[in-house]
């Protein structure tokens, strides 16, 4: 059934005011009315009539500064969301972001336990010759960039690099991932063939996966 003048007339507003969701969300020390209204695009009576209506439904409160924080109902929803993400997931990007910039193949891995790490996400590099197979690999830790990434013991620049440590032939470097306590949950690693990890492009490299450990760490980790 096609829709309505009426109805095609009110989504740009019904955008607007959905749009307020997200606005209130990105303020949890809250929006005044007029900056929550400007950014939404909406009229300050339409954007109180709709923070109104978000309250009552739990997405917003009206605080006793007059400013819009969200409600239990939001923090709620988020909390649920954050529970269900894994850092594997949270991972992706920045390992594509990092084979990307390294053109190696990296991996996040997390501990199995003292003696051991499982490679939980991945994303290939760009090389022809390049390192893959490893995702859901159980490891040892012991001797390789992995295991020291996961014990902590990294060089002065935060990573830790071993020569034929897996593999003969094969360069890994590898960083660790540290949560808000500054636990170590995870380790960050790129693998490839150690004629290509070498010279100056070797620092590099080390820097970027210690960049893309921290990122992935505190304060997304929880």
């Amino acid at each position: 059934m096609p829709a309505t003048p009426e109805a095609i007339d009110s989504a740009p507003e019904t955008d607007r005011g959905l749009r307020l969701v997200g606005i209130v969300a990105a303020h949890p020390h809250g929006i005044t009315l007029a900056d929550a209204a400007r950014a939404a695009g909406l009229s300050a009576s339409t954007a109180l009539r709709r923070l109104r209506s978000l309250a009552v439904a739990g997405f917003a409160v009206h605080r006793d500064d007059g400013r819009w924080a969200p409600g239990p109902e939001l923090l709620r929803i988020a909390r649920q969301l954050a529970a269900s993400v894994t850092l594997a997931e949270l991972a992706q990007p920045v390992l594509v972001a990092l084979a990307g910039t390294t053109g190696e193949s990296a991996y996040l891995a997390e501990p199995v336990d003292d003696r051991d790490a499982v490679y939980v996400a991945m994303e290939p590099g760009r090389y022809a010759v390049r390192h893959v197979g490893w995702l859901g690999r159980t490891v040892p830790r012991q001797g390789t960039a992995l295991g020291a990434a996961l014990a902590g013991s990294v060089d002065a620049d935060g990573a830790a690099q071993r020569d034929g440590g897996a593999e003969e032939g094969v360069t890994a470097i590898s960083a660790p991932v540290r949560d808000r306590s500054g636990a170590i949950v995870a380790a960050v690693s790129i693998v490839g063939p150690t004629f290509r990890l070498a010279g100056r492009a070797l620092a590099a490299h080390r820097a970027e996966v210690v960049q893309a450990a921290v990122q992935l760490g505190n304060p997304h980790v929880h």
